[in-house]
């Protein structure tokens, strides 16, 4: 009778291991963690309809709020009205997860076990294969059609390969192959694809050198982005929080990133020793997550103290 218990036991076990498709992995717990936010932004009908619904809303405001005199760009703001009103106008776009969705490469890491790796990540470039973020090609169309050149600020890393070693910046090739691929306005202008690293003043993450670089040329009516160092510089925010939220929606918009950005390095800063392996740092940046989660809403002051 055992036996016969342990034979069906392994017959019901069979077709599960037979079914098991090749690439799923025995991924680590770091791996698996953006497993449900990458589902997100893939599968997600709310996703769909939340990007739209802020593409539809800047479309909206081309022809009120970002038509107005004023600038979107804190490094104008020391401008005159005058100084302003002489520029052309131009409009600032983040790339990944803002124009170009690479959830796909960030699928195919989870499904291997595997973190972000520059490498793989430079390989994904090359393929120049990323698909547009809902709603944001007929929003580039219609603010290039009302007059407004496009410029795209990027955090894409330009640095050589040993892939192609005569390619000085390769990131920046495949990139404009892409966008053109997708037929995005003023893609076949080389100066509008601004990439970090591209020149040594370009070498921060943080983009308002880049910004401030086109703010000499055009007058930046609005800008869009997944991230909040899109718009501005954390700090900054924080400091000016009062009389910046109230861009987000006028000449600001910021579109939903669950996976990756600003703000979750700004959660595990400080929690690598340089000497620790990348496992090792992986593990310890995900303790600092789990640290941060907030189990209680926090105490309300009591009525008239």
């Amino acid at each position: 009778m055992k036996k016969l218990i342990a034979a069906l036991v392994g017959m019901l076990f069979i077709p599960l291991v037979l079914a098991r498709p090749a690439a799923t992995p025995v991924s680590p717990v770091t791996a698996r963690e953006q497993l449900n936010a990458t589902l997100w932004l893939q599968r997600a009908t709310e996703y769909e309809l939340a990007t739209r619904q802020v593409y539809r809303l800047a479309t909206e405001r081309l022809t009120t709020v970002i038509a107005a005199p004023g600038s979107a760009a804190t490094e104008q703001w020391g401008s005159t009205a005058a100084q302003l009103a002489a520029l052309p106008t131009a409009i600032v776009v983040d790339l990944d997860e803002t124009v170009l969705d690479n959830t796909y490469y960030q699928a195919r890491q989870l499904l291997q076990g595997r973190e972000y790796e520059e490498a793989s990540w430079q390989a994904w470039m090359q393929e120049a294969a990323a698909t547009a973020i809902p709603g944001a090609v007929e929003f580039l169309r219609a603010a290039a059609a009302a007059g407004h050149k496009i410029y795209y600020v990027t955090n894409r890393l330009c640095q050589p390969l040993a892939s192609s070693p005569a390619d000085e910046c390769p990131a920046r090739t495949a990139t404009l192959r892409n966008l053109r691929a997708l037929g995005l306005p003023n893609s076949d202008e080389a100066e509008t694809l601004m990439l970090r690293g591209e020149r040594p003043q370009w070498s921060s993450s943080d983009k308002s050198a880049r910004r401030a670089s086109i703010a000499e040329r055009y007058r930046i009516v609005a800008l869009v982005g997944d991230d909040l160092r899109d718009f501005v510089d954390r700090p900054v925010f924080e400091a000016r929080r009062g009389e910046l939220e109230g861009l987000f929606g006028a000449r600001w918009f910021l579109l939903p990133n669950p996976i990756y950005g600003s703000w979750e390095r700004e959660l595990t800063s400080g929690a690598c020793a340089p000497s620790m392996s990348s496992m090792d740092c992986a593990a310890q940046s995900l303790t600092r997550k789990y640290q941060q989660l907030k189990p209680q809403p926090a105490a309300r002051p009591t009525p008239g103290s």
